[in-house]
């Protein structure tokens, strides 16, 4: 359980060149990622130069490389997501007459075509809509041969390292920079790359660019020249007052930049955003350990980019969305069902016949006290047919009722109402008689339904007598009367039990 937890906090981002590929492992921290380790492969070619390397490149070779140091190093992660290097990937500039992203997304493959001479059938293309106009919207797409991307999926996919997502290397990095600053062009440079991330658009996102460079040539005049035309092909709507530089190569002139551009110019400071951790160098040097001296910053950065778009909820620039879409956590869900499916299928068998038998067994044993039941309701009701059963206990009940009835007096042998029980009711509604009620019985008669009732009361306490018996739960008021004579109300009345 603590190895899944480790897990699902650890992500690993690949940026793959055509000469080299750059591996790390990150985690989540306050406000970046931290690299937790890193390495990187070459293929291996001895004896040629980085031109014919790069022609006779292997995704198949890189990929058996990267899991073997994985597995040298023991690194263990959740998900993996690919950064693509700049020189694998073309990227244009569009304009699509649809604002949203669905709409576009139908149509960006068409246009990408058109705009980049490319065979749509045979590239892998991704999009972004940096921003919205009456007539549309303006889109930033990349386009890559399919034969690249389906060679690395694939090589990766049979070496257990299928990326959840493959995305351009200048996507990666803005993830990591976009957040440095207000109203500033953010720009990144190595000996043989250069990046810029422009202000975000109020309704779209930072327009993005990478172009190649050489270790000879001028990256002054280079940044100056490109960061006045990103101005202008992608028309910010605000100009950006300041030029933020993060420089590997120490190429670049501040001073002259600024000048050249009406712009002032700072570092950028990125330990806030990507965390290294330190490496002991103590332990002998391994094929692992020596591929991370091969590793430039500014590429462990945007491989870090990549395995940050899987830490949070942050928008994609996937080549995989419509080309060979990731299906790995889905292969895994549905193998996951169709286990569970079987056992559930399994476990509703046996509990099936369980209670096949737990059924057989209970109707046997009713059956068998029905049985009984009826032999001994025969005894116990004699000269009686045996009903239903609920009727039949219905009439024990009765019975057993009407015969601790007859043993406490309040029923007759046959049934009916005892006289004993009929003068208590009585007696309890002369009592409820107020006290100042004189009351002179001179008869009472019994019968079966009914008890005849002859007497006088004081003045006006007939009303009262005749309002107890009306109030009483168990009596009710039969043919009554009365005549006052010599002062007293002489009565008849008579009573039945309701």
């Amino acid at each position: 359980m603590e190895r899944q937890r480790l897990e699902q906090n650890k992500y690993l981002g690949i940026y793959i060149a055509a000469e080299k590929a750059t591996v790390v492992l990150v985690s989540k921290t306050v406000g970046g990622v931290e690299i937790l380790d890193y390495f990187c492969v070459k293929p291996q070619a001895e004896g040629q130069t980085e031109q014919q390397q790069g022609q006779k490149f292997s995704f198949s070779q890189l990929a058996a490389q990267i899991s073997a140091v994985c597995i040298e190093k023991q690194i263990v992660f959740s998900d993996a997501a690919i950064a693509l290097d700049c020189r694998l990937y073309r990227q244009q500039k569009l304009h699509s007459e649809f604002q949203e992203y669905r709409q576009v997304a139908q149509t960006i493959r068409f246009d990408a075509e058109e705009a980049l001479a490319v065979d749509a059938a045979q590239t892998a293309v991704a999009f972004e809509i940096i921003g919205k106009q009456l007539s549309g919207s303006d889109v930033s797409a990349f386009a890559a041969a399919a034969d690249v991307i389906s060679g690395i999926i694939l090589a990766l996919q049979n070496n257990k390292l299928d990326p959840l997502t493959i995305e351009p290397d200048s996507i990666c990095l803005r993830r990591i920079v976009e957040e440095t600053g207000q109203n500033a062009i953010v720009a990144a440079v190595s000996q043989t790359r250069c990046f810029l991330v422009c202000p975000p658009r109020p309704d779209g996102k930072a327009a993005v660019r990478s172009f190649i460079t050489s270790q000879a040539q001028n990256k002054t005049n280079l940044f100056a020249r490109e960061i006045m035309m990103t101005m202008t092909a992608f028309s910010a709507d605000k100009r950006a007052e300041t030029i933020k530089i993060y420089d590997t190569a120490n190429q670049v002139d501040f001073k002259v930049l600024g000048e050249q551009t009406s712009m002032a110019v700072e570092t950028l400071d990125l330990s806030g955003k990507v965390v290294l951790q330190s490496k002991q160098d103590s332990q002998p040097a391994s094929p692992a350990t020596r591929g991370e001296q091969d590793c430039e910053y500014l590429e462990l950065i945007i491989a870090a980019g990549a395995a940050a778009g899987l830490v949070g909820r942050t928008d994609k620039v996937d080549f995989r969305t419509d080309f060979m879409p990731y299906q790995g956590k889905k292969e895994a869900l549905e193998k996951t069902v169709k286990i569970f499916s079987v056992c559930f299928f399994a476990m509703f068998i046996i509990l099936g016949v369980l209670f096949q038998m737990y059924s057989y067994k209970i109707n046997k044993d009713r059956s068998r006290i029905a049985d009984k039941f009826k032999a001994e309701y025969v005894i116990a009701m004699p000269g009686g047919k045996f009903p239903q059963s609920k009727e039949a206990v219905g009439k024990l009940k009765r019975e057993i009722n009407r015969l601790k009835d007859v043993k406490n007096g309040l029923l007759s042998a046959s049934g009916e109402d005892s006289v004993e029980t009929k003068m208590t009711l009585l007696f309890e509604a002369l009592n409820s008689v107020p006290k100042n009620v004189d009351i002179d019985i001179d008869k009472i008669a019994v019968t079966t339904n009914t008890m005849n009732i002859t007497g006088s009361t004081s003045a006006g306490g007939y009303l009262q007598l005749f309002g107890a018996i009306d109030k009483h739960p168990k009596l009710t008021r039969g043919q009554s009367s009365y005549q006052s004579k010599d002062g007293r109300d002489n009565f008849r009345l008579t009573i039945e039990l309701k």
